[in-house]
């Protein structure tokens, strides 16, 4: 009997053993599956520790759309600051552990993509447990995981920029994750459209994932909301604490007391008018709500008044600083805190209207009271120089101190020694005062390269510079200052320019009607001419399209533009020496009487 019975109980331990072996995990969420498995990483998360959903609540419904049999494709038009690089490695994690598929990451560049390898992705396959032995790490130098391509038992994950998707080829993809689409350039070459290519890749499966997310940029040329269009269209509603009127948070309900930042910020009911404070907001429970709930694909925006992570204090307080400083700082504000694409206005500046905008300076007054430091610019022509020195003020408030132009043969010494003299001398304020130009960005193109290396390379010590313009893909973003590069052999450093970026912010400035941040101060007379306006307002953007992909282009409406690449070239020179414009630069003070941290381009840039 006692045999019988012990038979017996061995056996039941063997069939729930078999059981639980042999029965398939859980179906799970995204959401579910981050709860209970994923580790935030120190490195990426400034809440290391378990993964909570509920921290951002809004975040659910957007993860678990991808676990949904149904849905295909889902677009995020976000801000920054909710978390939208955290659902893509939730995705990812979750793949690795319940569904494992061949993974695509893209980013904008490779550079990107080895970032978002090294930085987010490796930290949390190390750090959450359930998916750290499924993926070997690199150090351990085993042939199907590196930096770009990581292997799991049944997929693996390919990380590539959209500047160079040629590893493409050949790959079939099942889950595509596209990170901050609107930076991808609208060509990548013979490939054609980094994103288009993509997705052809995933055709092979039924069951196929895609996911878009990014920020948007300008209105008309925005990748992720064009693409958001066509979407549900879905916003996170919040009932109003009074009358429980669901809502989205908006900017245009966000009541506050400019002077007074320390007096209760609070958002007004749609329905009711009732105001309430960011805590009775966010204590809500809410809801995602389709504009357009029959569309093929799921779409989802987001803004920085949702997150946990943003103070309603701290968004108002960027978009007055925003304010002030001008068009270009709006634009970030815009695209960043509200998630929204920027309009551009009055794109086509009129030349006669800038130059009924010159101002007299005062008699025998060079350098206006408010200019704290000169920079200079200079155009290299075959029969000329064309030279722009420009005052900068508190603000980035500028004045145009002087065009000059200097003909002569540039094969011949003097004309550069009468360049040098130039870029050499002082000008002066009422009180007497001397200032000296602190930076000088030189244009390396055109016909005498090497002469231009030779003459800014003996004079980098008065920071003269040579400069080219980065050639950019069409749609590609590059910042002002693109990097700067040694060139052979003459050692000569070269910084090279995101003029797009340039011109935009120079046109911006130009825009500026107010006295103040950012607006710009013609003299008369000095070189500011008709024919100086006329090129400063010859070029505008403009959108065009690639197989059906918009972008956006600067055009040439009239052939001489020399003022307006001088004046961009002037706007990277303030860059690079990024000075503190509350002090004045005069001529023998340096400025670094009070030592100020200020962004170091390379070594050879200071």
């Amino acid at each position: 009997m006692s045999t019988s019975s012990d038979y017996k109980k061995t056996l039941a331990l063997f069939q729930q053993l078999a059981s639980d072996i042999l029965e398939p995990p859980p179906e799970l969420t995204v959401s579910q599956w981050a709860d209970a498995y994923r580790k935030l990483s120190s490195e990426g998360s400034a809440e290391p520790g378990q993964w909570r959903t509920d921290r951002a609540p809004y975040q659910r419904g957007i993860m678990d759309s991808i676990s949904d049999p149904d849905c295909e494709k889902v677009v995020i038009m976000s801000s920054a600051q909710v978390g939208k690089t955290e659902f893509l490695l939730n995705m990812t994690g979750y793949h690795i552990d319940q569904d494992p598929s061949p993974i695509l990451i893209m980013q904008p560049t490779e550079k990107l993509a080895k970032s978002f390898s090294k930085q987010r992705l490796a930290p949390m396959i190390r750090d959450t447990p359930a998916i750290r032995g499924k993926v070997a790490d690199v150090k351990t130098r085993n042939g199907g995981n590196t930096t770009l391509e990581k292997s799991f038992p049944g997929g693996y994950i390919a990380l590539v920029g959209a500047n160079a998707p040629g590893d493409l080829a050949g790959r079939s993809i099942r889950i595509f994750l596209a990170d901050e689409v609107d930076r991808f350039p609208v060509s990548a070459g013979a490939e054609g459209d980094p994103l288009s290519l993509a997705e052809k890749r995933t055709n092979n499966f039924l069951n196929r994932k895609k996911v878009f997310v990014s920020t948007p940029t300008n209105k008309g040329s925005s990748r992720i909301e064009a693409e958001f269009e066509f979407s549900t269209k879905e916003y996170y509603h919040l009932p109003c604490p009074s009358c429980e009127g669901l809502q989205p948070l908006s900017w245009a309900q966000i009541v506050f007391d400019k002077n007074d930042l320390s007096s209760p910020i609070t958002h007004a009911c749609k329905e009711c008018g009732a105001m309430h404070s960011e805590y009775e907001w966010k204590r809500q429970i809410g809801f995602w709500i389709a504009n357009e709930p029959e569309a093929n694909y799921r779409g989802f925006h987001l803004n920085e008044l949702l997150s946990p992570w943003r103070k309603w204090k701290e968004i108002v307080d960027d978009f007055l600083k925003a304010k002030e400083k001008g068009p270009e700082a709006m634009k970030v504000w815009v695209n960043t805190s509200l998630g929204e694409t920027w309009e551009e206005e009055g794109q086509q500046l009129e030349d006669d209207d800038l130059m009924k905008r010159a101002e007299d300076y005062g008699e025998d007054v060079e350098v206006p009271d408010d200019v704290k430091i000169l920079t200079a610019s200079v155009d290299t022509q075959d029969d000329r120089f064309e030279i722009e020195v420009v005052g900068w003020g508190k603000g980035k408030e500028s004045w145009g101190i002087q065009y000059q132009v200097i003909y002569g043969d540039l094969k011949q010494q003097d004309i550069w020694n009468e360049l040098d003299t130039f870029l050499s001398r002082t000008w002066s304020k009422a009180n007497g005062k001397q200032f000296a130009i602190m930076c000088t960005c030189m244009d390396s193109g055109g016909h005498y390269t090497q002469e231009v290396y030779k003459f800014t390379k003996q004079r980098e010590a008065r920071r003269v510079y040579a400069i080219k313009g980065k050639s950019t893909g069409k749609g590609e973003y590059d910042p002002l200052v693109a990097g700067t590069s040694r060139q052979k052999p003459s050692k000569t450093l070269l910084v090279h320019l995101g003029v797009n970026e340039g011109k935009s912010r120079v046109m911006s400035s130009l825009q500026m009607e107010d006295f103040g941040p950012n607006y710009c101060h013609f003299p008369k007379g000095r070189g500011y001419n008709a024919d100086y306006f006329k090129g400063l307002t010859a070029e505008k953007l403009v959108t065009r399209y690639e197989q059906g992909v918009p972008y956006q282009v600067w055009k040439k409406v009239r052939a001489r533009n020399e003022p307006l690449d001088l004046r961009v070239y002037n706007t990277a020179a303030l860059e690079i020496i990024n000075p503190d414009l509350e002090k004045e630069y005069a001529a023998g003070n340096t400025g670094t009487s009070k030592k100020r941290k200020r962004r170091t381009v390379s070594k050879g840039v200071q």
